[in-house]
């Protein structure tokens, strides 16, 4: 038996340190919620990197300017990955690291955002790369990484029936040797074969290639019904004059997905009339669905985008597609975070379950429109448009020839993550 000064002395031990338990706890509801974003700054995806650190920014000032997330104010800390995988984990250890995020938005860069992968789950660290290769949330993902935007299969299973049915069976593929190009390379042939469809040829093209006229000079310019390109950047955008160039638009549809152009002024070229492009949002405002455009134009105000989809001020043309996917995962992770009461990493489990199999509506938050996460692989589906470059009035558009409903693009999971610990 203890004494009764033993046992006041213990108890006075037990109130100290629960004291102590409470105001930690209320000092880390009180702190700044950290968000990382690893940027393209520089390097062949510049253009994303500019839009995803505008937009991203744009949100979290809304946001705190509404009170922040749960009462806390959001801090952004943006690295740039110059466009590399090597260059883009070292910024990744430094966010997680060093700045000791709370919460990590990726690269658009596919070898940036596989690269990254194995250091979110080390850390226990949710994280929403933005990359596009399927491997992404297939075999090289875990519980801790999520995808809001599409994959390369998404792209494939919305379009295929489409692209055959209106631009032709026999296909040549010209891709950047890269992880974005080669998942493009592996995902379109089967699907086309399903559908008595073939490839002649896939063309694989060095990522720093300016000088074209070697690869495209192999297009069977004689049963070539459609030429599928895949190239990031400026340099995507001279593969196409080139092609032009070479008469390649005469014989075959030109085809390919938006990402190869977006954030670069291709209404400016004439050359490339009649192109066809998969996109994720149309870049002008007049090409939004009807029951988005409130949503739309209220997210292009926040971001000082005019209806012709470029920056007030600048005409820069915007990377109109993937203008939203920043935006969107910080309004998704305040809704997360203040449905589950998420204070630290410490609560990341609840986090993760409740972002998994999570069902968004159309929104300011979401200006894209209607969206899930799918539980097994985290993977997001979400509508997809088909555009084309068209003469309109004289001017040259970007204008919506169909829009694929997200149950189109859906595909069959291949790995289950929710089975995984934390």
């Amino acid at each position: 038996m203890i004494s009764r000064r033993e046992f006041l002395k213990r108890m006075a031990g037990v109130s100290s340190a629960l004291f102590s338990l409470a105001q930690l706890r209320a000092q880390a509801t009180s702190e700044a919620i950290r968000i990382g974003l690893q940027a393209d700054l520089t390097g062949t995806l510049a253009d994303y990197g500019y839009w995803h650190r505008k937009v991203a920014e744009a949100a979290v000032r809304k946001l705190n300017d509404e009170g922040g997330i749960a009462g806390r104010p959001v801090e952004l800390f943006i690295e740039d990955t110059a466009s590399e995988a090597a260059q883009g984990t070292d910024k990744m250890r430094k966010l997680l690291f060093q700045d000791q995020v709370d919460i990590i938005i990726g690269s658009q860069h596919s070898g940036v955002s596989l690269a990254s992968l194995p250091l979110a789950a080390e850390a226990k660290t949710v994280y929403f790369p933005l990359g596009e290769a399927t491997e992404i949330t297939a075999e090289s993902g875990n519980r801790f990484s999520f995808k809001l935007n599409h994959t390369v299969r998404s792209d494939v299973y919305a379009a295929y029936r489409w692209a055959v049915e209106n631009l032709g069976r026999r296909w040549m593929l010209v891709v950047a040797d890269y992880a974005f190009g080669r998942s493009h390379a592996e995902e379109w042939p089967s699907r086309l074969r399903e559908i008595e469809s073939e490839v002649l040829e896939i063309i694989y093209v060095p990522l720093e290639t300016v000088d074209f006229i070697p690869y495209l000079s192999r297009v069977d310019r004689v049963r070539t019904d459609v030429l599928f390109h895949v190239f990031p950047g400026v340099n995507g955008l001279r593969l196409l004059v080139q092609a032009a160039e070479l008469g390649l638009f005469e014989n075959s549809q030109i085809f390919g997905p938006i990402c190869t152009v977006d954030g670069l002024d291709i209404e400016a070229f004439p050359q490339l009339l009649g192109s066809w492009y998969i996109s994720k949002q149309p870049r002008r405002a007049s090409e939004i669905s009807s029951e988005l455009q409130v949503f739309d134009r209220a997210f292009r105000e926040a971001l000082g985008v005019g209806s012709d989809g470029r920056e007030l001020g600048t005409g820069r043309a915007t990377t109109g597609s993937h203008l939203w996917y920043t935006w969107e995962i910080v309004h998704l992770l305040k809704q997360a975070i203040e449905a589950t009461g998420w204070t630290s990493k410490a609560d990341n489990p609840g986090l993760v379950q409740f972002l998994e199999g999570a069902q968004i509506k159309a929104g300011f938050g979401f200006p894209q429109g209607d969206k899930f996460l799918r539980a097994q692989d985290h993977q997001g589906f979400h509508a997809h448009y088909i555009e084309r470059l068209e003469a309109i009035a004289g001017e040259l558009q970007l204008r919506v020839k169909t829009l694929i409903p997200a149950e189109q693009t859906v595909y069959p999971a291949t790995i289950d993550y929710s089975q995984q610990g934390f």
